[in-house]
């Protein structure tokens, strides 16, 4: 079997390190995007077979377009897929940036950045390498906490919870954004997958994990693999159930 061409962005650790683990055991070549190339030697990331590093820093728009002219580099026949796993929670857990008294214009507008502008700017300036190929799939890490009904079933969890309003609306914006490029380009064969990867043990959720990063990436692979652009338009999860929007 040919191996894919996959897309991995923010592979440094948590979960993209995961996803860039397992697709690279099983044979996928994956373009693994790092803030440092540098930085990588010496790392487990850096010991694994089939990956090449491309640098990119999401909040730098100049980045990603040397980015994407690197991946065009490294796959000019075309990719398979894009897994736009990097995301950020700039700021810490508490009342401070749980409360609509205490907003932080910077913090988020520093988090829309990278959370939703950087993920659909690379998507569009890859379109032309995923079609040269007929895989044509593209994921974005959402979370549930982006959901609206989710939230208002479980309003108090919220409020113990103290999820970061900013960053809850910057998925709940990345949803949007999946929306509109499957609604472009699902009838070209593309398969648009928002999805939620878990409560998972990474630096962003500190003790608040649930699930590894090794769980979180198996789960999602196995769904993304079963999808095509004939399946339904939904945010799904990394168990497989549906996440209500």
């Amino acid at each position: 079997m040919t191996p894919k061409v996959i897309v991995v962005t923010g592979t440094n650790r948590g979960i993209g390190l995961a996803l860039a683990t397992e697709l690279s055991q099983r044979g996928d070549i994956v373009l693994a995007t790092v803030r440092s190339k540098a930085k990588v030697i010496g790392t487990p990331l850096a010991a694994l077979p089939n990956v090449k590093f491309v640098e990119m820093e999401a909040d730098d728009f100049g980045s990603i377009d040397n980015a994407a002219a690197e991946i065009e580099g490294l796959a000019p026949e075309g990719i398979d897929e894009l897994w736009n796993n990097l995301g950020v929670l700039n700021v810490g857990y508490g009342a401070s940036v749980t409360s609509v008294r205490s907003v932080n214009p910077g913090d988020m507008a520093s988090e829309y950045k990278i959370n939703v502008i950087a993920p659909s700017y690379l998507t569009s300036k890859l379109l032309p390498l995923l079609e040269k190929r007929q895989t044509r799939k593209i994921i974005f890490m959402s979370s549930i906490v982006a959901s609206v009904e989710f939230s208002k079933e479980h309003a108090q969890f919220m409020t113990e919870m103290e999820v970061p309003y900013s960053y809850s609306t910057t998925k709940t914006a990345l949803n949007m954004a999946a929306w509109y490029f499957h609604n472009q380009l699902n009838s070209a064969g593309f398969t648009i997958v928002p999805i939620h990867p878990g409560v998972v043990l990474t630096d962003m959720n500190n003790s608040r994990g649930q699930i590894s990063a090794e769980d979180s990436a198996t789960g999602m692979l196995g769904i993304v693999d079963a999808l095509s652009a004939a399946d339904d338009f939904l945010l799904r999860s990394y168990d497989g159930s549906i996440i209500p929007w």
